[in-house]
């Protein structure tokens, strides 16, 4: 009788094993520890009452929509009324109004009046033109992915949508594609530059492709490279904390990044959440479109996917639900939304330790309406927002999303780890000693032969603000092999204002690395407090880095005594 039940376990866990996804072997230079998980469904009682707020939204727009098919209550409904409205009929697609439906009906109806004008409203046409075709998604269902984390359901926007609608289509994709500008960018189309726009439409010709047009492999690669040149050059160093959802498994492992963002557009202050996410939604989109493009190799593999995953930190380092950080309060809702795309897009359940959908969610429930709607800084299309929010309405992408560094061809490595690594908690020394101890600690650490240490050290001086750790940062500057590490150096002497580096900082400005690079002018200009007119961002070659290099010795050679006074630290003798 043992010897059958011992067959019988042996078995049953061979059919286990050979149920789960299939695994890679770990990559010797990755270094990641990854934790396999099973990825817990969300209690009962919280899908109920996410049900129930989809239900009083929907009717709640179904009710408010005109006869001839508009709805007439948008912010924003003059300037783009075939945004609004397109935006409206999104919504009631996604929350499971049939196609059939009179409301629907309707809507495209009206839409059809309407002529083709701004990106924006283009491209959630073509969105809406997508869903049309797309059953609507239980926000809650697990979706099959093979061993390689492509997923497996296809969608059958392309079987099955009608030559008119096809049609249609084709010319919202010709509009998008006239309106592009030279470098990849798009438009309003009558104003400058700005993020959204591009985010959206990618999203557009994202949602033509699922239906069967093609769209050239230059758009995407165009889209991509600007993309990551409109994100932060520099950023603070931190270990990210990374999961992807693949099915009923969720994988995580730790790596170090460099918390970038996204701005609105280039003369903006500081990168927003809302920004940062429609950035992060557009490289996702570009390298879904490219996965197994022969143009996407190489170095463009590895920035796409740092790319992503520096933004997911910024994300982490920022997270909220209750606010648009380093953004207008007015955008908070547009904020979540873009949250719910990044979420879906990346993969991602947790930013930290946040759970992003469960905390939104909450957030969202809390303040609906009895009617059904929400009270928002945007009036109505918050409440659209928050409906697609609640619905994680975004459309999944096939390919894997970043993965260990080490196996970037999506295959998860093995590890027998059992729980996930976790970034140290930063606790401030309260005291003097312990401050000079911890920077001493910090500071023996740059010495260690992991770059992963280096990077961690460097980025924890920075924090602890003491001067005493220029002169060591300034060594890994100058001399470390590891281009995360000097990196990381050229952020945190920055942070610490420290004029003695300058010099060090200015050489850098010619480092192999296009990341360093960026972080020392970042610090160049923290410290001085002066902005050049010329800027790493315009230079082409070598010789234009060197150029500029001259610029600032010529500077620094001017204006150095003037700086340190200001900064109160003389130069030593």
């Amino acid at each position: 009788m043992r010897t059958r039940r011992s067959i019988l376990a042996l078995l049953l866990a061979a059919a286990l094993l050979a149920a789960a996804p299939a695994l890679a072997g770990p990559d010797e230079k990755s270094g990641e520890q990854v934790h396999k998980a099973f990825n817990d469904l969300y209690p009962v009682a919280f899908r109920v009452k996410v049900g129930a707020a989809l239900d009083k939204g929907k009717a709640w727009l179904l009710s408010s929509q005109r006869p001839d098919g508009s709805w007439s209550f948008f912010t924003h409904r003059r300037a783009f009324p075939m945004g609004s409205n397109a935006l409206a009929l999104l919504t009631l697609l996604k929350c499971g109004v049939p196609r059939d439906d009179p409301a629907v009906v309707r809507a495209f109806r009206h839409l059809r009046t309407l002529p083709l004008r701004r990106v924006y409203s283009v491209s959630v046409l073509l969105l809406a033109l997508d869903a049309k075709y797309a059953p609507a998604r239980d926000p809650f269902a697990v979706e099959s992915f093979d061993r390689y984390g492509n997923r497996q359901r296809k969608d059958p926007c392309h079987k099955e949508i009608t030559p008119e609608d096809l049609a249609w289509m084709k010319e919202g994709v010709a509009y998008l594609l006239e309106h592009r500008r030279a470098d990849g960018y798009w438009r309003y189309p009558q104003d400058g530059f700005d993020l959204s726009n591009t985010q959206f439409a990618l999203l557009g010709l994202h949602a033509a492709t699922r239906c069967g047009i093609k769209v050239s492999q230059h758009v995407w690669l165009d889209a991509l490279r600007f993309c990551l040149g409109h994100q932060d050059k520099t950023g603070e160093p931190v270990m990210y904390k990374a999961n992807e959802v693949r099915g009923r498994y969720r994988f995580e492992w730790t790596e170090r990044a460099i918390a970038r963002g996204f701005k609105y557009h280039f003369d903006s202050p500081q990168a927003s959440a809302s920004m940062t996410t429609a950035g992060l939604a557009s490289l996702v989109v570009c390298q879904n479109r490219l996965w197994r493009a022969r143009a996407f190799k190489g170095q463009l593999r590895a920035d796409a996917r740092r790319g992503i995953r520096d933004a997911m930190a910024w994300l982490q380092q920022h997270f909220t639900v209750t606010s648009n950080p380093g953004g207008q309060r007015r955008w908070h809702w547009y904020y979540l939304y873009g949250l719910e795309r990044a979420g879906v897009l990346g993969r991602f359940r947790f930013l930290g330790t946040h759970d992003w959908y469960k905390e939104g969610a909450d957030f969202l429930l809390a303040r609906q309406e009895p009617e059904g709607w929400w009270t928002t800084n945007v009036h109505w299309e918050g409440s659209c927002f928050a409906l697609l929010f609640l619905k994680r309405a975004t459309a999944r992408m096939d390919a894997p999303v970043i993965t260990p560094s080490g196996s970037s061809d999506g295959a998860m490595p093995q590890t027998s780890v059992p729980k996930a690594p976790r970034a140290p908690k930063r606790v401030r020394p309260s005291n003097p000693t312990a401050l000079a101890l911890a920077v001493a600690r910090a500071i023996r650490s740059l010495a260690d032969r992991d770059p992963d240490v280096v990077f961690e050290a460097a980025g924890t001086l920075g924090w602890l603000g003491h001067l005493r750790a220029v002169k060591p940062l300034v060594r890994v500057l100058k001399l470390h092999a590891d281009a995360d590490a000097r990196t990381a150096a050229a952020a945190a002497l920055g942070r610490l204002g420290a004029s003695d580096a300058v010099p060090a900082l200015i050489e850098a400005l010619v480092d192999d690395d296009t990341l360093t690079r960026f972080a020392a002018e970042g610090a160049l200009i923290r410290i001085t407090r002066h902005t050049p007119a010329e800027r790493l961002a315009h230079t082409k070659s070598r010789n234009d880095r060197v150029r500029l290099q001259r610029v600032w010795r010529e500077y620094w050679k001017v204006s150095e005594a003037a700086v340190r006074t200001h900064r109160k630290q003389p130069k030593e003798t």
